[in-house]
């Protein structure tokens, strides 16, 4: 009694007499989650390890350990912890003579269930589902469930590819160095996992995203990642309800080192297996992308040591949510729509949280007549349909996007299967006039060439070519080569001239067919300077 005093007032704040009357409760469950509670309150977090006896259902490795365990605290709370573990000693052996409850009956009846455990376990994905813990994603209420795939993290002044920063002082340096992480993977790597997952803060614009995605091979498949608010939580009754509960917290959870101290507490509740118990602790303070498929390994070899009435059913709900850890309230939404140029010049200046109201109105817009058609929320939220939507850029609205970038377009030499770049260079920032320059290839001996254009609302007249660098697009004078080539439409890869085309890149220029050829006096005036 007074060891009990002598706590109970060092126990100084309401919330830690509360905690220590909790330590002499009679249910053993709840005995057990107070001395946690009032451990960690006074500065101790309790790792409960080993067996129970059977006599007196009091932890024997705490018993034994508690020398060893006091000789390891330091700080102006270690008098207070110090006799808080005789404290909890005490308690928990205190009028206790019935044995541990046992999970399952003892003996052949629960080797079943110890084997469909294993089973389970063994069948859940090797990976960890993507998981987001350094940028405050936007809220959305539509998505569906994420899968695994590596995940890239952007906010206004920084990126992380799973975890690891990418170097640069900006958004375009930043996309080389992501370009150049995603280079050593084998061709079609990314496309062979569920997804590639971007996790953008809610301020970060269309522009800035397009800016990280140019760093992305075209063939992988993208998604974006958002958060629904959480589903209310009920009462627990019995050890699936309190699995649930724990899975709860596990996935909806964003901190690593918090979802480590919940995952280690539920599963001192619903196994009494050391080698459990090993394998949780084994992986404590690894990085969330390697903790699951270490912790699965780790799981796979320690059940089959365990006896069946040390293993809950109730485990199978936390295999589970440690594969999702953190996810519980993300959802994924498609993305790759954003990397048509149409987009760049429908709205670059865009937030990405207002571009998820706008997706969410266009849900609830036709998501009704696509229900009463029997198609999926897949069906309804496709790249197709938001790209048909939101980037209805005209051809002049898209070229004159493409100049202010300073973009280089592509197009087929007539009689040949090669393709010349050309660059726009506007005459200043957003004038619809510059410079229209060939880009020298590599390995190829090529005079400078260049233009000057002007651009109007469908059209862009090309003029030149040009004889002295001092030239500009407001000079008047006869020009040798002076042209109006009309913008008929635009595609994914190119915009359509009346005759001929310009494409996006240099891949698409290549496999374009002969009928693509650009003709006019700048092509001809281009050969006639070889």
């Amino acid at each position: 009694m007074p060891l009990l005093y002598l706590v109970f007032s060092l126990a100084k704040t309401r919330q830690r007499r509360d905690g220590f009357a909790r330590l002499f409760v009679r249910d053993r469950r709840a005995r057990r989650g107070a001395c946690d509670s009032f451990l960690q309150s006074v500065g101790f977090v309790p790792v409960w390890r080993g067996e129970h006896s059977r006599r007196t259902g009091c932890p024997v490795k705490l018993s034994t350990d508690i020398g060893a365990m006091a000789r390891c605290m330091n700080g102006p709370s270690r008098p207070l912890a110090i006799t808080a573990l005789f404290a909890l000693w005490l308690a928990a052996c205190h009028a206790e003579t019935r044995a541990t409850p046992q999970f399952e009956p003892i003996g052949p009846a629960c080797v079943p269930h110890q084997q469909d455990l294993a089973n389970f376990l063994n069948a859940l994905p090797a990976s960890a589902l993507a998981s987001v813990s350094r940028v405050e994603l936007p809220i959305s209420t539509i998505g569906e469930l994420p899968g695994s795939g590596p995940v890239l993290e952007i906010s206004e002044d920084g990126a992380w590819l799973d975890g690891t920063p990418l170097a640069g002082r900006g958004a375009p340096e930043r996309a080389l160095a992501l370009q150049a992480r995603l280079a050593p993977e084998p061709s079609g790597a990314l496309g062979k996992a569920p997804a590639l997952y971007v996790a953008a803060a809610g301020s970060v614009d269309v522009q800035t995203l397009r800016t990280y995605l140019s760093g992305i091979a075209a063939g992988s498949v993208l998604r974006l990642l958002v958060r629904m608010p959480a589903a209310p939580s009920t009462q627990a009754t019995t050890d699936n309800d309190r699995a649930r509960e724990w899975s709860q917290k596990l996935l909806a959870e964003r901190d690593p080192r918090e979802r480590e101290r919940i995952a280690e507490q539920a599963y001192s509740e619903f196994s009494r297996c050391e080698g459990v118990t090993n394998a949780v602790l084994g992986v404590r303070g690894l990085p969330a992308s390697e903790r699951w498929p270490k912790l699965r390994s780790s799981l796979a070899n320690a059940l089959p040591s365990c006896r069946c009435d040390q293993l809950s059913p109730a485990l199978q709900a936390l295999f589970i949510a440690e594969q999702r850890a953190g996810t519980g309230t993300l959802a994924a939404l498609p993305l790759a729509f954003l990397r048509d140029e149409r987009c760049g010049a429908s709205m670059p200046l865009r937030s990405l949280n207002k571009l998820l109201a706008q997706m969410e109105h266009f849900d609830a817009e036709f998501a009704g007549g696509f229900q009463r058609d029997a198609l999926e929320f897949e069906k309804v939220l496709t790249n197709e349909r938001l790209l048909n939507y939101f980037c209805n850029a005209l051809p002049g609205e898209t070229l004159a996007a493409l100049a202010r970038a300073k973009a280089t377009l592509y197009w087929r030499v007539p009689g040949s299967e090669s393709c010349e770049g050309w660059r726009f260079e506007p005459l200043s920032p957003g004038a619809p006039m510059g410079t229209w320059r060939r880009i020298p290839q590599a390995g190829a001996a090529q005079a400078p060439l260049a233009f000057h254009y002007w651009q109007a609302a469908e059209e862009v007249r090309i003029f030149g070519p040009l004889t002295s660098a001092a030239s500009k697009p407001t000079d008047e004078h006869g020009w040798p080569c002076d042209v109006t080539l009309r913008l008929e439409a635009v595609d994914a890869d190119f915009i359509a001239l009346e005759h001929g085309r310009w494409f996006f890149n240099a891949t698409a220029c290549r496999n374009a067919p002969v009928a693509s050829e650009l003709t006019g006096c700048a092509v001809s005036r281009g050969k006639a300077q070889e």
